[in-house]
């Protein structure tokens, strides 16, 4: 697939001030690119979930601010890390206006630049599955809870516009692995894409 890496096509910070849930569908086919040593990251996003400020008990900002969720509660465009099973990172773009407490977890992506360093850090996989999962992704872009409050407006780490698919290719399904609000269907992924990380895939 062929890309080019340019950010003066970045999407500005009215895109993550819009609804959640539309966020999160029209995320599919844009490419995050994070510049690390020197060295340029980019993958097309394929699979993202939608994590609501009212009605969604899924989400961290049910709670309440706390001082791990903070993060979650700026302004759209920011960056949200947290960590699960006190080893793997989770990466957010945090939507809508200050204050909301909303986000977008992304799933999944699809490698467009700088496979060798998501080989590096994630080891002897299938190249489609190097940002599978968000796990995988936030270690492939080697996130981590020290990027919190960062934006995605900068040179270094940005969401580059690049394609626009139709609803009939993006699958709408309940989120993966939550106990709760888990009739809600937020999660959106690019149809048939081998990079998206859980079923259905089709």
């Amino acid at each position: 697939m062929r890309f080019e890496i340019d950010f003066e096509k970045h999407l500005t910070k009215g895109f993550f001030l819009q609804k959640t849930e539309l966020v999160a569908r029209k995320l599919i086919g844009k490419v995050l690119v994070r510049k690390i040593n020197n060295e340029y990251l980019a993958a097309m996003i394929v699979e993202a979930e939608a994590y609501l400020a009212e009605n969604d008990l899924a989400s961290h900002s049910a709670v309440g601010k706390t001082k791990r969720n903070n993060p979650m509660f700026s302004e759209g465009g920011t960056i949200y890390v947290y960590k699960i099973y006190g080893v793997h990172h989770c990466v957010n773009f945090v939507t809508e206006d200050e204050g909301k407490g909303c986000a977008v977890l992304i799933r999944a992506g699809e490698p467009l630049a700088g496979i060798d360093y998501f080989k590096k850090v994630r080891g002897d996989v299938p190249e489609h599955k190097l940002l599978s999962g968000p796990g995988n992704f936030a270690r492939g872009f080697s996130f981590t809870t020290e990027d919190n409050h960062k934006t995605l407006f900068a040179p270094e780490l940005f969401v580059q516009d690049f394609m626009d698919f139709p609803d009939d290719k993006i699958g709408v399904s309940e989120r993966i692995g939550i106990a709760k609000s888990n009739d809600l269907k937020l999660r959106f992924y690019l149809r048939g894409n081998k990079s998206v990380s859980a079923k259905p895939r089709e």
